[in-house]
């Protein structure tokens, strides 16, 4: 993995989340607009993409939805992040087809972690083949 997308409206928040995956050696897109966001990461085709789920005009259940909706997007992890903890937010996320639904704040080094972990899963299927009979 090596390209991350991070969407947020919080122009300081997306920036800390620029500089502390860069850090860690990640190409990082970043948009503070989910409408353009939506038409960036299409073109883009990052690894990953990390998106706020409250933000005006296009919320992060809706880009996730309008991503997964794309077939070029069936394999990339994209996590969901939010100062919400609920049920409810947890089971929208996930019919939105999001891999992930992180709650604000985190660790850096967990979310980093975990979107390896779920790039390496998607994009490297164990594949089980059948005993030659």
């Amino acid at each position: 993995m090596n390209h991350l997308a991070i969407v947020d409206d919080d122009n300081v928040l997306l920036h800390i989340l620029q500089d502390l995956f860069e850090v860690r050696g990640l190409q990082v897109s970043v948009f503070n607009d989910p409408i353009a966001a939506l038409k960036s990461i299409k073109e883009l085709k990052p690894d990953a993409v990390l998106s706020d789920v409250l933000m005006p005009n296009l919320t992060g259940f809706e880009l996730c939805r309008e991503l997964r909706s794309d077939k070029s997007f069936a394999k990339t992890p994209i996590f969901l992040m939010s100062a919400k903890h609920s049920i409810g937010e947890l089971s929208k996320s996930m019919m939105a087809g999001a891999d992930e639904y992180i709650i604000k704040p985190f660790q850096i080094d967990d979310i980093y972690e975990q979107l390896k972990q779920f790039y390496r899963k998607k994009n490297n299927p164990i594949i089980i083949k059948p005993l030659d009979s």
